[in-house]
């Protein structure tokens, strides 16, 4: 089995688990016991808990862990980027490791998918941009999407978003410099991917709040209702928002007649008390 390349991985447990089956192939006696003689740890199996998610590898284990497994210098730095990323409390926190991992790692296929989620999540407008390419008399000038944009930002961040949605496959522009929006969906799901999504509904969290002061009142529409819901309850109203998801993208692709604009709708859903159990919990603590 070939050394594992670290530079490939973005979750550190895995590259543990292929890491140890290398060393373990490798004829040369490694076992989970070798290991913590190595790194200086008393359990035998600490490894395999942290391998197997039933442990959490500290800040201050992680040089122990590269001693054990014996990285190279190269290694070091990049298996602590991946340890800290995957044990950081705050996104603030996933940000500062995710830039520092791609700071150390070269441009992988991982990577470089990572930063293409990151890069049409970073700000709230490049999916305002291709949105706005389905509009009657788009110009793919960046002077005029930049002034049409609400609120307006600068030519160059709205240069960049058009030929940031392009490279993506998310847009196409032909030799007359047209722009047009394809059919391709953006999708998530790594933990990188959703730290990129989160930073996204914080803009466009901060947008709403904004646009009650900036935006007229009969241009806007805000409301919020505050209700009681059980764990079952609460899967339903999931349920119907997601129908009304589904309503509202079939309303905006009928034809109509009427000037349009883009706009963004954001639903939002979460506790505001804490269940009695958790309640009783921070109480005794």
């Amino acid at each position: 089995m070939a050394r594992p390349k670290i530079g490939q991985y973005t979750d550190y447990r895995a590259f543990l688990r292929d890491m140890f089956r290398h060393l373990k192939r490798s004829g040369r006696g490694f076992s989970y016991r070798e290991f913590s003689r190595r790194a200086g740890f008393s359990s035998p199996n600490y490894l395999k808990l942290v391998s197997d998610g039933m442990r959490n590898l500290a800040p201050a284990s992680i040089d122990k862990f590269a001693d054990g497994l014996g990285l190279t210098e190269a290694e070091r730095p990049i298996f602590r980027a991946l340890v800290l990323l995957a044990e950081a409390k705050t996104d603030q926190e996933r940000s500062e490791q995710f830039d520092r991992l791609r700071s150390l790692v070269p441009r992988t296929a991982a990577i470089a998918l990572s930063e293409q989620q990151l890069e049409v999540y970073s700000a709230w407008y490049p999916l305002v941009v291709r949105e706005m390419m389905n509009l009657p008399g788009f110009v793919g000038d960046s002077g005029w999407v930049a002034r049409r944009l609400r609120p307006k930002i600068r030519n160059g961040e709205a240069g960049q978003a058009l030929r940031l949605l392009v490279r993506l496959g998310l847009a196409t522009k032909d030799s007359d410099g047209n722009f047009a929006a394809t059919d391709k969906v953006v999708s998530t799901g790594p933990q990188v991917h959703s730290l990129a999504v989160r930073n996204f509904h914080r803009s466009h969290l901060a947008l709403a709040a904004d646009a009650i002061d900036r935006v007229p009142v009969d241009e806007r529409n805000i409301t919020s209702v505050t209700i009681p819901l059980s764990r079952a309850k609460y899967e339903v109203v999931r349920e119907e928002i997601a129908a009304l998801r589904q309503r509202l993208l079939e309303l905006a692709h009928e034809e109509t007649d009427d000037e349009v604009e883009v706009h963004h709708v954001l639903f939002s859903l979460y506790p505001v008390t804490k269940a009695s159990r958790r309640a009783s919990s921070d109480k005794n603590r």
